[in-house]
């Protein structure tokens, strides 16, 4: 993703507003403690795996970044999260460029009579960046959970991608799957663009479609930041899961460029 803003446009912009304060609690916690925090509803135990715990039959695509093993409903289950670093890549982009690519993969397998088999894959790229190119997943944001109680682990990942040359928001997907059903959040990241700028984001206004319609781009524009477009995944979810995921998105929205 794209964005070019001018930068005295937007530090005048956020600078004019009000700040209704909400803290959104971004504390780390242990790996572990976070698969198993009470606040995630969580009746299915999952335990990090290293390199060296993974199956022969699980494929790896580029550099493991998290490995996770549960068993539930589906049997046992396997999940991975994996990182292309950057390469040169001679294809060229929309805007007829070329530059640096890179990729992130997550799959979940679950163990069959025959081995291990793929329950649901997704593969993201930055392609073909001149620019400063961001494509990672979101540090502490994977989580194992059985939200709807109904014995099947749901896995939700969040990432951030972006090919920018000034300090814009990157583009944020949250992507919550059960069995292979993919419930998803796409907006953009929140980014502190001087010391006066604060987030504001809440629950009440984090969804776009619900806010009034804005025609200007100058109010349009910053107004989606730390924002996600739609719901509409989530019509036919279970009733739990989009409080979850809009309270994950809140969670991880701020981004802190160059961390």
């Amino acid at each position: 993703m794209r964005i070019y803003l001018l930068a005295g446009l937007i530090i005048s912009l956020l600078s004019c507003n009000s700040s209704s304060k909400k803290t959104v609690s971004r504390e780390v916690m242990d790996d572990t403690a976070r698969m198993n925090d009470p606040a995630y509803v969580v009746s299915i135990s999952a335990t990090k795996l290293s390199i060296t715990d993974i199956p022969s039959q699980v494929k790896i695509k580029g550099q493991l970044q998290e490995a996770w093993k549960w068993n539930d409903n589906l049997g046992e289950n396997i999940f991975i999260t994996s990182y292309v670093l950057p390469y040169d890549d001679k294809r060229k982009d929309e805007f007829g460029e070329q530059g640096q690519s890179a990729e992130l993969h997550a799959v979940h397998y679950a163990k069959k009579d025959d081995g291990y088999k793929e329950v649901w894959a997704m593969n993201e790229e930055e392609r073909s960046c001149p620019l400063d190119l961001t494509i990672n997943f979101v540090p502490g944001s994977i989580t194992v959970t059985d939200l709807d109680r109904d014995g099947i682990a749901e896995t939700k990942i969040q990432y951030i991608r972006a090919c920018r040359g000034d300090v814009s928001p990157a583009l944020m997907k949250l992507a919550l799957y059960e069995n292979g059903k993919k419930y998803a959040l796409t907006g953009s990241t929140w980014v502190p663009y001087s010391a006066e700028s604060r987030f504001t984001v809440t629950e009440a206004d984090v969804n776009l479609e619900k806010l009034p319609n804005v025609e200007d781009d100058t109010e349009a524009i910053p107004r989606s930041f730390g924002r996600y477009e739609t719901e509409k995944d989530f019509a036919s979810a279970p009733a739990s899961f989009l409080p979850y995921a809009r309270a994950e998105w809140l969670k991880y929205a701020k981004e802190k460029i160059g961390e």
